[in-house]
């Protein structure tokens, strides 16, 4: 069975289901090439909320996953040190590796 891997989204009012749909097909490619399940999306839509990611996080923990892949690390947060500090707490809390479809 191949290991599992969540996708994590950040989205803004601007953005059509087009595109939400493309940027999803992206973490799910990413995944597939890389040997991975790719489980399901998280989708935070709200502005400094936080609660899909701390969704994300309980997941991990459940399902024993460790891979998450985001199209790039901004979808954390465009704000370099929340940034480090989200992907620290998803390294640390669930032992999980961060992958990102756009270095």
């Amino acid at each position: 069975m191949k290991p599992l891997m969540y996708g994590y989204l950040r989205i803004t009012d601007d953005l059509a289901d087009h595109d939400i749909g493309q940027m999803e097909r992206r973490l799910r490619e990413l995944a597939e090439a890389e040997g991975f399940c790719f489980a399901t999306t998280f989708y935070e839509s709200q502005p400094g909320h936080q609660g899909a990611f701390a969704e994300l996080t309980d997941e991990l923990k459940r399902a024993q996953a460790h891979h998450v892949v985001v199209l790039s690390l901004d979808h954390f947060s465009p704000h370099p040190i929340l940034r480090d500090q989200l992907r620290a707490h998803l390294e640390f809390e669930a032992n999980a590796q961060v992958w990102a479809v756009e270095q």
